[in-house]
């Protein structure tokens, strides 16, 4: 082993260790077919978050370029939603999962021994869109020491109820200041992104509504016909969202040799260079990393402790006060 790939592999290891890769010597769970030509070394699955042609497009950049660094075959299995994409990976009919951060949390509640083997580099953010129409009468709140306070006795649009990126996150922040479900007036789930932004702009009975975004570009996913109708009235740090799961069939004690390639491929992608950052720019990523930091532990853990806590109370209900 040269002292490139030891420099490199010391602390994959020693991140995956962190998060207490587990004891058994299981090998790899993955057949292997008679033809060659048309083998498959590794399925991948991802929440569809997007519309389909997207996500195939997506995933077709990010199979294809590990398949270039790696040698590996990698198939895109598509999923119809949230929770058929959680099945597939917890049922072992995929290896890897590009999960957001609330399916990450109910796995690893569910299966201590999967494991993220690389995290998206700081980018995201959870941008809050208001009505227009109503700014005057919340502007001095959302100007406070605690903008989301702003929210209480207001109608929310939020993503799918198993999106963490627009339902977990947005709730983790607004526990921070202060902030239930309850204390809406009411609130609603909105798959798309970008109809969510579209709800605010042709009716009055939203007031807000939260999407992804980044601190560069809070308003990336709102339609240009809705942007004269909405403003950003808050965004958060930027944070984490996007995660590559690892099931436990690929975990070694010392890392699988497929992980490891992976991780390698992915970190190579962060290289300054035109061409990486088109391609990273195309899978809606800037870059990323290891999860060997004990922010991201702590993180880790704030999620699973919420999601637990939260129990069946993960969505928005008809009437949001009873």
């Amino acid at each position: 082993m040269g002292l490139r790939q030891k420099h490199i592999v010391g602390p994959i290891i020693a991140g995956l260790l962190l998060f207490g890769c587990g004891q058994d010597g299981s090998r790899v769970a993955i057949e292997q077919p008679k033809s060659k030509a048309k083998r498959v070394d590794l399925r991948i699955t991802e929440e569809p978050n997007y519309s389909q042609d997207k996500m195939y497009e997506k995933m077709k950049i990010f199979t294809e370029y590990l398949h270039r660094q790696t040698g590996l075959n990698i198939e895109y299995i598509p999923a119809i939603n949230y929770s058929h994409a959680y099945e597939l990976f917890a049922s072992g009919k995929v290896d890897l999962f590009w999960s957001g951060s609330l399916n990450t949390a109910k796995i690893l509640n569910a299966d201590p021994d999967a494991k993220p083997i690389a995290i998206e580099e700081k980018s995201f953010a959870n941008i809050l869109l208001v009505n227009r129409q109503i700014l005057d009468q919340v502007k001095s709140g959302l100007d406070s020491k605690q903008p989301l306070q702003a929210l209480k006795g207001r109608s929310v649009v939020f993503g799918n109820s198993s999106s963490g990126s627009s339902f977990l996150t947005p709730l983790l922040e607004m526990k921070s200041q202060g902030v239930t479900l309850l204390d809406l007036r009411s609130c609603t789930h909105e798959q798309k992104h970008e109809l969510r932004a579209m709800f605010l702009g042709d009716s009055n009975d939203q007031d807000f509504a939260f999407v992804p975004g980044t601190v560069d570009n809070p308003l990336q996913h709102v339609p240009p016909a809705a942007q004269s109708e909405v403003i950003v009235g808050w965004a958060s740090d930027k944070k984490r969202n996007n995660y590559i799961l690892a099931s436990s069939r690929l975990l070694k004690p010392s890392v699988s040799p497929m992980v490891i390639q992976i991780q390698e491929a992915l970190l190579a992608w962060n290289k300054e260079s035109r061409s990486n950052r088109e391609l990273l720019k195309d899978i809606w990523v800037t870059g990323f990393e290891l999860p060997n930091s004990k922010e991201d532990l702590k993180s880790f853990q704030e999620m699973k402790e919420f999601v637990k806590t939260l129990g069946a109370r993960t969505r928005c209900t008809s009437n949001q006060k009873t």
